[in-house]
């Protein structure tokens, strides 16, 4: 589209519908049939609901149809038409976070409230009313049904919930590496674990200061047990309910996301 054809289409949104068909007939001559019928196409064409980036837009014509496609596994989001706000900044991150997931996609449906209520009838099929917006749901091949989320909408938390499920999300504030390698600790606590995490801290990870407390945490559990991860969680928790500066509230808060992978065991 030509300068001069922007400028145009500009103008006719400024206008009614008819006023802005005869501007576009008008437009026509001065600009050339081609520039005007893409400014046309584009100033008559149907609202358009936002979808996060990263994310389908499903309605219920195509609901049904994605969901049971053999194979691949969808998170989707129920919401209010233009969903704004903390959550749905949340939903963003993780939006992000799934597109290098295979064979895995997110999805959304915009519910509309008034109006033509579009999608209204998938909120009611779902049981749902407005006060559970923002809901999601599971669906793959164990869970054709769907099953529902009930964390909170933190992207942390929704992906460590797939990571449960099968999903292999990537973590969010940690070293996947090292993920992978506590997961394989879990299981028999021994040290030819610890010795990898080492070598990983210590080489491509040496820079990273999480890294370090990876191993720190694998040594104190396999000395003290289970017990101490969750002991530490409460004391690391306490701590940043208190006065901290910035860069131990920053640290305490690294330290937390690390402890939290000792938790998820079997997950990925």
């Amino acid at each position: 589209v030509t300068p001069l054809s922007q400028q145009a289409l500009t103008w006719a949104r400024a206008l009614p519908r008819r006023r802005a068909a005869k501007f576009m007939g008008f437009s026509g001559r001065w600009l050339g049939s081609a520039a005007a019928a893409v400014a046309a196409a584009l100033l008559l064409a149907p609202t358009v609901e936002g979808t996060a980036q990263g994310a389908l837009k499903l309605d219920n014509y195509t609901f049904d149809k994605v969901v049971s496609l053999p194979g691949h596994t969808f998170l989707v989001k129920f919401d209010q038409s233009y969903a704004y706000g903390d959550k749905e900044d949340e939903f963003k991150t993780l939006c992000k976070l799934s597109y290098a997931v295979p064979m895995f996609l997110v999805a959304e449906v915009p519910v509309q409230e008034y109006g033509d209520k579009e999608n209204d009838d998938l909120r009611d099929r779902f049981k749902l009313t407005k006060d559970d917006f923002p809901a999601f749901y599971l669906f793959n091949q164990a869970n054709k049904d769907g099953l529902r989320y009930s964390g909170d909408v933190k992207a942390d938390d929704l992906s460590a919930w797939l990571r449960r499920n099968g999903i292999k999300m990537p973590s969010i504030g940690t070293i996947s590496d090292l993920d992978e390698v506590v997961q394989k600790f879990l299981k028999d606590k021994a040290d030819s674990h610890i010795s990898e995490a080492t070598k990983l801290a210590e080489g491509q990870y040496s820079t990273d200061r999480k890294a370090g407390m990876y191993v720190k945490i694998m040594q104190k559990m396999k000395e003290k047990g289970e017990a101490y991860v969750t002991g530490e969680l409460a004391r690391v928790g306490k701590l940043l309910e208190g006065k901290v500066t910035p860069e131990k509230k920053a640290e305490l808060s690294d330290k937390l996301k690390i402890l939290n992978v000792f938790t998820l065991k079997d997950e990925l």
